[in-house]
């Protein structure tokens, strides 16, 4: 039932996209699935059957993190960056089990297209590669998958572990204060005309008014 309720919390606030993932099996190779990604898969995944990779964005080009990829222990003063740029309420620093350590900003779904300048400007600022690496959707890229956190790492045998932040109590990044979800997970905005449109990026009051 632990397992079953943190798969959950898991899927919850990493999983962007379903239909394919990353699985490093027990001796430390990685491979694409095509499939179906579930609750019951990150299951598994916490019991050490196998780890699994997740991509930032799904279908739609809407991503539920930012994330710092670091290859060393540590990263102090990348958390606090990733605490200013966003809120602290909202960051998780995670031992990858290996060598490294990932901080992620945890986002309510945006869409790609909204947040790609601020991307850009946080990897000039602090000089590390940062996921998504893609600036730009496109349907025919699935971008790079990532470990999830709270897995075996195959190759040590240590398991990943939060350092900093509590997965239960994360709070989702509010990255639009005129964008609501519908029943289907798609984003609307309220600024379109004083009515509900969906939300787009030749229709953004954000963008209309960084153009002008």
């Amino acid at each position: 039932m632990k397992n079953q309720s943190l798969a959950d919390r898991l899927f919850q606030i990493f999983i962007a996209r379903t239909d394919v993932f990353g699985v490093e099996d027990k001796n430390g190779a990685w491979r694409t699935e095509r499939g179906k990604l579930t609750a019951e898969t990150v299951e598994k995944h916490l019991e050490g059957e196998f780890t699994l990779g997740v991509y930032p964005f799904n279908q739609k080009g809407h991503i539920k993190w930012v994330l710092a990829d670091l290859d060393f222990k540590g990263g102090q003063a990348v958390y606090e960056y990733m605490c200013k740029k966003f809120s602290q309420e909202s960051i998780l620093m995670v031992d990858t089990g290996g060598k490294g350590t990932h901080v992620y900003a945890i986002l309510q779904p945006t869409p790609l297209w909204q947040i790609a300048n601020q991307i850009d400007q946080m990897e000039k600022e602090l000089k590390i590669r940062l996921f998504p690496k893609q600036r730009e959707w496109r349907t025919d890229v699935i971008g790079n998958f990532v470990r999830l956190p709270l897995g075996k790492h195959q190759k040590t045998g240590k398991w990943s572990q939060i350092v900093k932040g509590d997965i239960w109590t994360i709070k989702p990044h509010v990255t639009c204060i005129h964008r609501v979800y519908d029943q289907f997970g798609d984003g609307n905005c309220l600024a379109i005309d004083g009515t509900v449109g969906y939300c787009q990026e030749n229709l953004c009051p954000h963008v209309l008014k960084r153009r002008s």
